[in-house]
């Protein structure tokens, strides 16, 4: 007789980081809809490091930014379904093995601050082709992408804490 293995039960919030990412990713998608047809022809497509346009292209390009998202986020929420089918695969961040709830929380939360990122970037793309000015709180993205680039650094120091 073979005994069946009973799945690891998930957080809740692991639903909630997934629904976040979903309902984001959809109004990324929903505001490119909306406001395009109220911008120029030519809109920023770029910015530099202190938030001045250094690119235009046309407007249809603002379709590009909710693409790329949609595109990111499956991967990033797909990885850990896909890795519990091939159990003898090892994922690791940065060559440190991590301890399985630490691995699918590190890629919600990374898919939830990427939903966020992507659509702050379209918001801003957004004001600067309205007002023909650069993003006043472009800041923003800086806050985010540091967030990002620090986070999994955080968890992998919480996770060998938790180890015995």
């Amino acid at each position: 007789m073979t005994k069946h293995l009973k799945k690891e039960e998930k957080p809740f919030y692991f639903k909630v980081l997934t629904v976040g990412c979903l309902l984001l990713l959809l109004a990324n998608w929903i505001l490119a809809i909306v406001t395009y047809p109220s911008l120029p022809a030519t809109i920023p497509s770029h910015f530099n490091a202190r938030g001045e346009v250094d690119g235009y292209s046309s407007r249809a390009t603002l379709f590009l930014l909710p693409a790329v998202a949609t595109f990111s986020l499956l991967i990033l929420l797909m990885v850990g379904p896909l890795k519990s089918k091939f159990n003898n695969l090892s994922t690791t961040v940065y060559s440190v093995p991590l301890q399985p709830m630490t691995e699918a929380r590190l890629l919600k939360v990374i898919a939830f601050l990427t939903a966020i990122l992507f659509l702050v970037i379209e918001t801003l793309l957004i004001q600067s082709a309205k007002t023909g000015q650069s993003p006043s709180h472009f800041y923003w993205v800086f806050i985010l992408a540091g967030i990002l680039v620090i986070y999994p650094f955080v968890e992998m120091a919480l996770d060998k804490k938790r180890k015995p």
